[in-house]
């Protein structure tokens, strides 16, 4: 059981080190020597959960965020005099 578990996270590590390492080349600076990008991919690839986390409660702040952008408009507001 417990081996597996290890496994199952090496294995999801492995993967996000490896799409953290090509965003990283198209989206980040050329100039940036190829080691260090390799080291941030692997140390993005060790705590996917953070990251994933992190992913999660922006997404769901932009969803709020788009929400209530409305919410000052004067037709919209429902305030009797």
């Amino acid at each position: 059981m417990l081996t597996s578990l290890l496994v199952g996270y090496a294995v999801v590590a492995v993967v996000a080190a490896v799409v953290v390492f090509g965003a990283s080349a198209r989206l980040g600076d050329e100039r940036r020597p190829v080691l260090q990008r390799v080291g941030l991919s692997l140390a993005a690839g060790a705590v996917w959960p953070v990251i994933l986390l992190g992913v999660a409660e922006v997404s769901s702040f932009a969803m709020y965020a788009k929400a209530h952008e409305h919410d000052d408009e004067p037709e919209r507001v429902l305030v009797k005099v």
